[in-house]
Order: structure tokens, then C-alpha cells, then sequence
């Protein structure tokens, strides 16, 4: 039976990925480039943003998108700064804990960003152990994050769910052995369960969950 829950951040604990776009908008609108909601997931969403930018700006010498990387990264902090958590998620977690569940966080985000994001939904002591983009030499949907969580924790894969928000976090899950709920807050829920979702839902806020904590292994089985 499960007991440690891993969670993704970006997307699953907060809906950060409208303050993402905002930020890149307001950083490629100069350069000519608009982000809409495509382009957003296809060409930004969960890429590195040094990739991204010597992609979409390859006329600029490298100490300028240094700079431009710098910038984009301050205001995305700025705007994170004024983040929730997502409905659901805090008296999800207090209940998870009631019931003797450990929490740890499995992210993309670097570290230093990673922190500041949790400071404002009072989530910045909530989970151990933290994988953060800086631990790992591939991120997802590599499954290196969550293999050295399980290895952190001290556990197998049997005896963790990943609650994630995107297909490649799912596939990064699912390919380190990890059955994963995922939320619909980026993603249509058919591309979800595409890469391997056991459990779609909305938010923390769905009943169903009262259900998972109670008993994964039947959820998970019958989702």
C-alpha cells in the first residue's frame, strides 16, 4: 500500500502556468513574438529556457539571452510571489498527513524558483524529499526525477503516487514505476491518460481522493 504522495509543482500544487505565459509574453513581445495558449505548450511548456531561447531568438549573441534569461526568470518570481495553491490542495495535504502519508515534491523547476513558488502557499517546509531540475542530469519526462526521490525516500515505486499536471510528468512517473494522478489544469484529460494516468480529476478538491487516502490500491485498480 502506498504511503508517500510525490507531487510535481508547477501546474499541480499551484496553477503557475498562466503566470509562465504571462511572463514569456511580456518578454518575447519585443522580439516580435506573440504566446498564445499553443504556443505556449508547444514551443515553452516544460522546456529549459536557455533551449528555448537560442530557438526562437538564434540572431542574439549569448550574453544577451543570458541577460533576457535572467530577466524572464526575475519577473517570473515576481508573479509567483502572488500565487494560491490550487482548490483543495491545502486540506488535501493536512489530510494526507492525518493518515500518515509522507509528502515529497518532484519538480522541473530549479531549485532557487522551485522555493520561492512554495513560500506563498505556505508549502515551503511541506515536502521530503525535494528532487529539483539542479539534482538531475535529465529532467521529465525522463524518469530520473523520480527515481532518485524513490532512492531519497527509501522506498519503491509500489509504495509512492505522483500527482502530476502534464503528459511528460505522467510519463516520468509511469516510466519509474509510479502509478500517477494527474490534473486537468494544462492538459485535455484524454492526452492524461494517453501517457499513463491511472486517475484524472479536477482539483484536490474531488471526493474521490477522500476514497485514494483511504484506500490507493482499490482507487488506482478501478479508476
Amino acid at each position: 500500500m502506498a504511503h508517500y504522495l510525490f507531487f510535481d509543482l508547477d501546474g499541480t500544487l499551484s496553477d503557475t502556468h498562466d503566470l509562465s505565459r504571462a511572463t514569456w509574453f511580456e518578454i518575447l513581445r519585443p522580439h516580435g513574438i506573440d504566446v498564445d495558449y499553443d504556443f505556449y505548450h508547444e514551443r515553452l511548456h516544460g522546456r529549459d529556457t536557455p533551449d528555448v531561447l537560442a530557438e526562437l531568438l538564434p540572431e542574439m549573441d549569448e550574453a544577451a539571452r543570458q541577460d533576457l534569461h535572467a530577466h524572464q526568470a526575475a519577473r517570473y518570481r515576481d508573479r509567483t510571489r502572488r500565487a494560491a495553491p490550487l482548490p483543495g490542495v491545502t486540506p488535501f495535504l493536512d489530510a494526507a498527513r492525518d493518515k500518515s502519508f509522507k509528502l515529497a515534491l518532484v519538480t522541473n523547476a530549479p531549485k532557487a524558483d522551485a522555493l520561492e513558488s512554495l513560500i506563498p502557499l505556505g508549502l515551503d517546509t511541506a515536502f521530503e524529499p525535494r528532487v529539483f531540475k539542479d539534482d538531475v542530469s535529465k529532467i521529465k519526462p525522463d524518469a530520473e526525477p523520480y527515481t532518485l526521490a524513490l532512492s531519497r525516500a527509501g522506498i519503491q515505486a509500489h509504495d509512492a503516487i505522483a500527482f502530476e499536471d502534464s503528459p511528460r510528468g505522467v510519463q516520468a512517473a509511469c516510466a519509474a514505476g509510479l502509478a500517477a494522478v494527474a490534473l486537468v489544469t494544462t492538459h485535455h484529460p484524454q492526452a492524461l491518460r494517453d501517457a499513463g494516468a491511472s486517475l484524472v480529476i479536477g482539483d484536490f478538491s474531488d471526493p474521490i481522493l477522500d476514497e485514494l487516502l483511504d484506500d490507493p490500491t482499490a482507487v488506482i485498480a478501478r479508476a
